[in-house]
This record gives C-alpha cells, sequence and structure tokens, in this order.
C-alpha cells in the first residue's frame, strides 16, 4: 500500500485523525483478485467447480467479497501508514469507512491515540521523607494480641441477656439496599461494637438483647471501603438468636508452639519483631517511592491517551473482590466504581508512561538473560512450576511487556539513587502506615 495517499490531523497532542486515500487501481486489483479466488473455490448449481462466470460469482457473491476487500484494504493501508510516518499507536482505531465501490478509490478516516511525547526536564534532587522503621514493644504486643485473637474460641453466653462489645452475636438478617432486592442470611457472626463507624450495623446491636428483632438502618459513609455500598443506605431486619463470648488462649510457651511454630514464647516476639521490622522497612520503601514519582509526575504534565486509561481502569475493575448487585443497579455499580477507579488508573498510565520516558533517554537497557531470571523470580514467588510460567512468557507480547516493567524499575532505581531522603515526622510517618 505504498502508493496510498495519507495526510495527518492532531486533534489533540495524543489523538491523531489519518486520512488515508488507496488509489483506485489497486482497489480493483484486489477486488479482481477476490473475485478470482472465490470464483475457483465456488460451488454453483449449473457450473463445475470453478467454471461459473465471473458475473454470476460477482452477483452470489459480490456483498460479501466487498466487505472482505475493504477490511483487507483499510486494515493493509492503516498499518502502513503508522508504519511510515513512525506513529506510536496505542489501543484499537476508530475507522469511518463507506462501501467499496468498484473502479473508485477507497478514502477513510481512521482515529486513533497515539503514546505522548514527554519533553523530560530535572530528574534529580527529589526531596523525599523516610518513615521511621522502629518497631516498638507495643507494637510487637498488638500484632501478638492478633494472633491470640484470631485462634479465640467462641463460648455460649448463659449469664445474661444483652448484647455487649466483644461479644459474637449470631443473627438471622435480612438486608435491603436501594435498588436491590432484599438479601436473606442466617446464621451470621456478627462482632458487637467492632464497626468502623458510628452507624455501623455491629455498633448498633450494643444493648439489645438475645431474641430481639429489630430494624436497623445503616447510612453508609462515602468513603466505605466497600465501594458498592459507599454513600448509600441499607436497612437491615435483624433476629439476635445467641450471644457467645470470645475464650482467649492463655500467653505462654505452649501458645508460640501451638500457634505460631515457636519453641518459646519469646522466640515468637522476636519473630513478630522481625516480621514488622520487614514490613516497616518495605513501607518505608514504598514511601519513598511514591514521594519520587509525585514530584516526577508534578515537574512534567502531559496528556494521557484516554484509550490507555479506560483499558487500565478495566483492568483494576476485574481485580476488584466486591459483591455486585444484580439487574439496573448492576450496571450503575460498575459506572460508579468507574468513576471512583479512573483517577488511579490514570496516575499509574501517567507514571508508566514517564518512566518509559526516563528509560529511554538513560539508555536503560534490559538483556534476555535478565527477563528469564525474572521470569524464574515470578515462578518462585508464585510457587509454580517454573516450566509452565516461562510457557506464559514465550509469547512475545508477554516478554515484552515484563522487559518494559524491568526498564521501568531500573529507570526508577536511578532516579532513587540521587534522591536525599530525611526523616519522616512521626505523625506523617503513622500516616503512611495506616494508608499501607
Amino acid at each position: 500500500m505504498d502508493d496510498s495517499r495519507v495526510t495527518i490531523e492532531n486533534l489533540t497532542p495524543v489523538r491523531k485523525r489519518l486520512r488515508i486515500e488507496v488509489p483506485a487501481e489497486a482497489v480493483q486489483a484486489e477486488l479482481d483478485r477476490a473475485l478470482q479466488r472465490v470464483g475457483q473455490q465456488a460451488r454453483l448449481r449449473g457450473f463445475r467447480p470453478g467454471k461459473a462466470p465471473r458475473a454470476v460469482v460477482e452477483r452470489v457473491f459480490g456483498d460479501d467479497i466487498r466487505r472482505e476487500v475493504l477490511g483487507r484494504l483499510v486494515e493493509r493501508s492503516f498499518f502502513a501508514a503508522v508504519e511510515q510516518h513512525g506513529l506510536a499507536v496505542v489501543g484499537s482505531p476508530e475507522i469511518d469507512a463507506d462501501t467499496l465501490t468498484p473502479g473508485e478509490a477507497l478514502r477513510y478516516s481512521a482515529s486513533v491515540d497515539v503514546r505522548p511525547e514527554i519533553a523530560l526536564g530535572n530528574l534529580g534532587g527529589f526531596a523525599v521523607s523516610r518513615p521511621s522503621t522502629v518497631v516498638g514493644d507495643d507494637d510487637v504486643e498488638r500484632a501478638l494480641a492478633s494472633v491470640r485473637e484470631s485462634v479465640a474460641q467462641l463460648r455460649p453466653v448463659e449469664d445474661r441477656t444483652i448484647v455487649e462489645a466483644g461479644d459474637v452475636v449470631r443473627v438471622d438478617l435480612t438486608s435491603r439496599l436501594e435498588g436491590a432486592e432484599p438479601a436473606r442470611r442466617e446464621g451470621v457472626l456478627v462482632e458487637a461494637g467492632s464497626g468502623s463507624f458510628p452507624l455501623a450495623l455491629e455498633r448498633q446491636l450494643v444493648g439489645q438483647h438475645r431474641g430481639a428483632t429489630l430494624s436497623i438502618r445503616v447510612p453508609y459513609p462515602a468513603d466505605y471501603a466497600n465501594a458498592s455500598l459507599a454513600g448509600k443506605t441499607a436497612d437491615f431486619d435483624v433476629e439476635i438468636k445467641e450471644l457467645r463470648t470470645k475464650e482467649l488462649p492463655p500467653l505462654d510457651d505452649d501458645f508460640a508452639r501451638d500457634h505460631g511454630k515457636c519453641d518459646s514464647l519469646a522466640e515468637l516476639r522476636a519473630r513478630i519483631r522481625t516480621d514488622l521490622e520487614r514490613e516497616a522497612a518495605a513501607r518505608a520503601e514504598a514511601a519513598v517511592r511514591d514521594q519520587v514519582l509525585e514530584q516526577l509526575v508534578a515537574r512534567h504534565p502531559f496528556e494521557v491517551p484516554s484509550t490507555l486509561v479506560e483499558r487500565r481502569t478495566e483492568t483494576l475493575l476485574a481485580g476488584l473482590d466486591v459483591r455486585m448487585p444484580e439487574g439496573a443497579e448492576r450496571e450503575r455499580a460498575l459506572t460508579g466504581l468507574r468513576d471512583q477507579l479512573r483517577p488511579r488508573a490514570e496516575r499509574q498510565v501517567r507514571v508508566e508512561l514517564i518512566l518509559d520516558a526516563v528509560a529511554q533517554h538513560e539508555g536503560v537497557t534490559v538483556a534476555d538473560a535478565d527477563v528469564d531470571g525474572a521470569i524464574d523470580a515470578i515462578a518462585a514467588r508464585e510457587r509454580q512450576v517454573p516450566e509452565r510460567v516461562r510457557a506464559v512468557y514465550d509469547r512475545p507480547e508477554a516478554r515484552a511487556v515484563l522487559r518494559a516493567e524491568l526498564a521501568r524499575e531500573r529507570a526508577l532505581a536511578r532516579l532513587l539513587s540521587s534522591s536525599a531522603a530525611s526523616p519522616m515526622p512521626p505523625a506523617a510517618a503513622e500516616s503512611v502506615a495506616h494508608e499501607k
């Protein structure tokens, strides 16, 4: 398709419209080849195989042939135009083409997103604060208490009927959410008083009595963790069936052996401290990385292709573990989730694009051996057979994605090496710990 004529219109910095014209002679030649091929293969009543006249073949198969040829001509000429003009296309083009007319040129337009051209500026001098990685005795005791809570035994409460904070209450409940069908669940265990906001169902159970049947309205906060409930109000019909209390095991060496796989309680505390220190170090590294990336993005504003943002939004949506309503409410919930996820998706794409530019600017390369090593590391981390993981990355596109990720990591490592980190104030460090 070298003889096709191409003009390019810049709609935005990251979106272009290609107007492509395939000459009439090229169109006719492709139609002739398609007609000949179909004529040789066609089996029409009254004619021997391959002997039907061209006019008959065209009358019977003409519409299908023209559609097929149109698709082939558009595909070939579009990719030839992209290669000729060196366009870094992302996503699929939006094609606007008329039907194919024998003997006439094919004219169509293709609108497509392209990677932005990022003019890199200052890549050094990032000022960042590193959270403390010190683990205190209180941190160890809280983690130990959490382990103890996780293995607590539940025993029925016989000496009272009033629900107290900390009781585990068995309830039957029917929930009704705006626009959704009622949902009935029986034998649900709820820890009274443990709700994360003042009017949570768990908190409203405190002070009620065994055998009570009550209606509870729960207005979920706008920032509630479950996005399908955030900002909505649910009504619950609740019947309190049973009260139970937690029976915690004593903290001793037997506890360490039974639940911590350690020979003594002192050894379990030491192991918990080591784990917490490792987690604190990882949080600190993540906080430093985030600060460098925030400053890098702030220094380099550019437009992000909407195609990449929408694709990443769908990826994030697919990774959510949320229970969705049915029917029309499902589409509304999905739309709401997409709106919530889109800013995060845009930031992720923005970071990747700018790190790609940094990697290219810094001459970062990733050898095949490095890719193979990363594949082995993935297999070890996910406890899979290496051969099975390698089979996934046998596909060139999968290896290309992994290679790009490794290049970004190396580009970021270079930026981090030039960043001066100072201790983070305690209040800010505590906020980072809660966010992770």
